[in-house]
């Protein structure tokens, strides 16, 4: 008896795998509005930031920051990144939320979801570490600096 012989035809695979992310940043956070709450004081304040690596850009946005009696603080922020991810261009929206726990060194996870131009498929989550570095009059809230890693989906 012969046998049959069946073709299944699967579509080409359209998701690339993950692209490693990583580099450096720097910062300036301006114009803080303080505000007590109980014995934490609430901070809201803007942020400017130069990305390096492989997101290299700049980023605008706002974060919330707690800082609690012990002088830990937890923090939180958005806006929107402009610049090339990987090689692509456009912006994306950037969000991430971190501890800093009293006198040491801060740690924050981050993600990044493309919005226009060539950056509109990316999506990518990571995190991310750094240091005080003092103040200026422009930032008058800090300069901050440190590093990123991550992983990033391309999309098609």
């Amino acid at each position: 008896m012969p046998k049959a012989t069946v073709a299944i035809g699967f579509p080409a695979l359209t998701r690339a795998a993950p692209v490693e992310a990583s580099g450096t940043w720097d910062d300036c956070n301006f114009a803080p509005s303080l505000r007590a709450a109980g014995p934490n004081t609430v901070v809201t304040l803007g942020i400017t930031e130069n990305f390096f690596g492989t997101l290299l850009g700049t980023y605008a946005g706002s974060e919330r920051d707690v800082v609690y009696a012990d002088g830990s603080a937890t923090f939180h922020g958005s806006g929107i990144f402009t610049g090339n991810v990987a090689g692509r261009s456009g912006t994306a929206t950037y969000r991430y939320e971190g501890i800093a726990p009293a006198s040491q060194p801060f740690h924050a996870t981050w993600v990044l979801v493309g919005e226009t131009g060539s950056l509109a498929s990316v999506k990518g989550h990571g995190t991310f570490g750094g240091s005080f570095n003092g103040v200026t009059d422009a930032c008058d809230a800090g300069i901050f600096s440190g590093s990123y890693k991550g992983s990033l989906n391309l999309g098609p």
